[in-house]
């Protein structure tokens, strides 16, 4: 699925971004994909883009809820494009810029990147 950003599954020294990896007492849920600060993220496959979700409540880090058919999920670290909120996009629309996760969470070792994850 490297259309969100063109790049891999993120691995460094803060951990590990493959889906089921350990997260201390739980597991990621997600995959992170390896992006830099700025990149233009570009929809993985035609989706409805539900709502604007954030990771985390005290975070300037944003996102998006999705669905497709009756699939949902998010994907986070990202400006969304807020015009397309309730609107359906195609895969490989523009959809939002990267953001400095790195720098958000305190971690100059952790490399920047996108989180995708299906809920249901």
């Amino acid at each position: 699925m490297k259309i969100i950003t063109g790049f891999d599954i993120r691995v460094d020294s803060e951990g590990d971004g493959h889906y089921g990896a350990s997260r201390g007492t739980r597991v990621h849920k997600g995959v992170d994909y390896y992006c830099k600060e700025g990149t233009e993220i570009r929809a993985p496959f035609n989706m409805i883009i539900t709502r604007v979700s954030k990771p985390k409540t005290h975070s300037e880090m944003s996102g998006i809820a999705w669905q497709k058919g009756k699939s949902t999920g998010r994907m986070f670290y990202f400006q969304p494009d807020k015009n397309l909120i309730g609107k359906s996009v195609y895969k490989g629309d523009v959809i939002g810029i990267a953001q400095s996760v790195s720098r958000d969470y305190g971690l100059p070792n952790m490399n920047d990147h996108i989180h995708f994850q299906v809920n249901k």
